[in-house]
């Protein structure tokens, strides 16, 4: 599984392409530790990183797209959330094993390189307005 960034998960703002490169390298961790066969609690370290990160991330996010007003913005916090509740349930989950990690991490990866491609690109164009110190 290929954790490393590509030109094409770049969505053209500064802060937002340098909080999907440490989303992004999260996974990594999380993948190759799921790789080797790390121990459930270390896994669930993680995958609890990956969570707050997530959080702190699309928080961040929102945040700039509520100051320009976009009209979508509900639907985008349901992606957002629908991300954290799955994080959320792997954490919670008490038979963590190899087979589950893997799967997580191919989840996460996709699900990185699908909301990075088509959804964040939707929007990306009206955060231009936000202050100049954001970009």
């Amino acid at each position: 599984m290929d954790t490393r960034w590509k030109p094409e998960y770049e969505v053209g703002h500064p802060r937002i392409d340098y909080e999907h490169r440490v989303f992004l390298d999260l996974i990594g961790q999380f993948t190759a530790e799921a790789g080797r066969g790390a121990e459930p609690k270390r896994l669930v370290r993680h995958c609890a990183e990956l969570y707050k990160y997530a959080d702190f991330h699309f928080f961040s996010e929102e945040g700039l797209l509520e100051d320009v007003g976009y009209n979508d913005i509900e639907g985008h916090r349901r992606l957002h959330k629908d991300l954290l509740d799955r994080l959320r349930a792997f954490i919670d989950s008490f038979a963590i094993d190899t087979y589950m990690a893997s799967e997580m991490s191919g989840f996460l990866l996709n699900w990185f390189v699908s909301h990075t491609t088509s959804e964040d690109p939707k929007h990306i164009h009206l955060l231009s307005k936000t202050s100049p110190y954001l970009r």
